[in-house]
């Protein structure tokens, strides 16, 4: 605990020497983007419009120390006006890692500006290893919008923005077996010191790409599954489950299944057709938030949605090489509720992008917990360097 507390007392520091040492990074690799995004949200046609500007900032650094060596950060700045109902400088600031290395540096009435480290990890490699100690990615999702075996850092559809995905404080050592065969073994550490360790096998046979995980998350379920990926001709084949078991009251308890199989195509114009199915054993306490548990809820690979049985359909067409558009589309069987979306993205010049997105949700009954009826627009303009 002691560590910890010293750590974090230091994370100001941490960022002034970035800044200090952007001389000597610029020699390394930089990238990031800034993107303003003005968005409103109508829950019922007549009812209050909400606002929000959201002016996003990310920085990427990556220094190569020696041969076997390298260091990578992450860091995302952000401002957040808007409507009081979308503010909560809390949530902002919060942070699901072993160190808080997100703080709010800024909340004056419905402003917020917040600035976070979702990378910060030291790596090494040589021969057939890969080790990786600190904040990064542990990604062993197979299937696109639904991914049981990310016990690490599940991440939400509807979160278009943030397309880095969340972070985790983990160790992570990779061995490869050969080209097509490899073993990993992760551990991590959350917020509330509870650990998540998993050992992941990933092997190609003939046409087909396979893994095995087995493990346990937060210390409370043990975690076994898998995943299979194949392609028959040009039609892509996707499929990934997990068991999660609580380890107490083992055997009298039963368990939580996830399992999303999905596929997708792309034809000779470049028109992009994808499906998905979800099935998820939620328990009915966790479902009964509705539609608005798909936002507010806490991200895990346990419960990926609010009811058992979901469908995804999605479109994308690039119009030009400049302009393209997509449609997707999802619905919660249980609830008898639908998700709606549209994204239209224009390559103004280049690295410089606007985007335009709507989401729609709807119930189609009143007396269901997935009552809900939510419109929500956004702009965004993008640059990229």
């Amino acid at each position: 605990m002691y560590i910890r507390k010293l750590i974090l007392n230091f994370k100001f520091l941490i960022l002034n020497c970035l800044l200090l040492c952007n001389s000597a990074l610029s020699a390394q690799e930089f990238s990031g983007y800034v993107s303003g995004m003005p968005s409103i949200i109508v829950q019922h046609p007549g009812s209050e419009v909400w606002w929000q500007m959201l002016v996003h900032n990310r920085l990427n650094f990556g220094s190569q120390m020696g041969k076997y060596l390298r260091v990578d950060v992450g860091v995302r700045n952000r401002i957040i006006a808007g409507s009081e109902m979308l503010i909560d400088p809390k949530s902002i600031s919060h942070d699901l890692g072993w160190l808080n290395l997100s703080w709010n540096w800024k909340e004056w009435k419905n402003v917020v500006g917040n600035t976070s480290f979702d990378r910060l990890s030291l790596t090494f490699e040589k021969n057939k290893w890969k080790l990786r100690l600190g904040r990064q990615r542990i990604n062993w999702g197979q299937t696109f919008v639904w991914n049981p075996n990310d016990i690490f850092n599940t991440y939400s559809f509807f979160d278009f923005d943030y397309i880095e995905r969340p972070g985790c404080d983990a160790f992570r050592g990779t061995y490869y077996h050969s080209a097509t065969s490899s073993s990993e073994l992760a551990v991590s550490v959350n917020r509330d010191n509870k650990v998540t360790a998993a050992y992941l096998f990933r092997r190609n046979w003939k046409s087909i790409d396979y893994q095995l995980i087995g493990g346990m998350q937060t210390e409370s379920d043990l975690v076994i599954g898998g995943a299979i990926t194949s392609d028959i001709k040009g039609l892509n084949l996707r499929g990934e489950m997990s068991y999660f078991h609580p380890f107490k009251s083992f055997v009298d308890t039963s368990g939580i299944v996830a399992l999303s199989i999905g596929t997708d195509y792309v034809f000779s114009n470049s028109l992009m057709l994808q499906a998905e199915f979800l099935y998820n054993n939620v328990n009915k306490t966790f479902s009964e938030g509705g539609l608005i548990g798909l936002y507010s809820a806490p991200l895990s690979a346990k419960y990926l949605s609010i009811c058992n049985w979901n469908l995804f359909a999605q479109v994308s067409y690039p119009f030009t090489p400049l302009f393209k558009g997509s449609l997707s589309s999802m619905y919660f069987i249980d609830i008898q509720s639908f998700y709606v979306g549209m994204s239209l993205d224009y390559s103004i010049i280049e690295n410089l992008d606007l985007s335009f997105i709507t989401q729609y949700f709807a119930s189609f009954s009143n007396s269901n917990p997935g009552n809900m009826h939510a419109l929500l627009g956004f702009v965004r303009i993008k640059y990229a360097f």
